[in-house]
């Protein structure tokens, strides 16, 4: 059975230049507890510390996970033997050294407005859109054409322009959550043809 407090322990001394779970964390893990991930080939994007891709391994999910920083893999590794859950360790720019294709696809970016931030795991670049972009332009080849993306926005990203601009996708919010000063939102996407489809089947 998940367990996403043994996962918070086991992560709780991470590196410096590691993501510590905050709202969006908890909010993306809220969908995926609701999701039957067992035996899917899931891959989570910019693991960080680990979080998603470890929540899914304990659902029984075949997980693979990318990082571009070598320590942050390095940790994630240590905790999934913590955990006694076999997970894969890509290390990738995005897309850029990942191989095959998978059900489901995870991504929680950088999504802040800026361009001088110095904490890169906040980074979002211009508008906060810079790897949600980037993200869009590499699913198409990794994604299998009956599975599903599940995307962190940030009302800062206007939402409206991700789902015009990437109309090749059928985008809809799967949960939300209001904060102080924006809206997270966890995105559904899915190949176009294929937008009737249930989240959980």
């Amino acid at each position: 059975m998940p367990n996403i407090k043994q996962i918070l322990h086991a992560i709780s001394d991470l590196p410096d230049q590691v993501y510590t779970p905050k709202d969006d964390s908890y909010l993306f893990v809220d969908v995926l507890s609701d999701l039957p991930l067992r035996d899917k080939e899931v891959l989570d994007i910019g693991t960080g510390s680990g979080i998603l891709g470890l929540f899914c391994a304990q659902k029984e999910a075949r997980v693979t996970v990318t990082d571009i920083d070598d320590v942050t893999l390095e940790n994630v590794s240590i905790t999934a033997s913590k955990l006694g859950l076999n997970v894969k360790m890509t290390k990738s720019n995005l897309f850029s050294n990942v191989v095959g294709q998978f059900d489901v696809v995870l991504f929680n970016p950088p999504y802040l407005p800026s361009e001088n931030i110095k904490d890169s795991t906040i980074d979002g670049g211009a508008e906060g859109r810079t790897f949600i972009d980037r993200f869009f332009n590499g699913l198409a080849t990794h994604l299998k054409q009956d599975g599903f993306a599940l995307l962190l926005i940030s009302s800062l990203n206007d939402p409206h322009s991700i789902i015009v601009n990437h109309s090749n996708y059928s985008i809809s919010v799967a949960a939300r959550r209001t904060l102080f000063f924006e809206e997270l939102q966890v995105l559904l996407c899915r190949f176009r043809d294929l937008a009737g489809q249930r989240l959980d089947s």
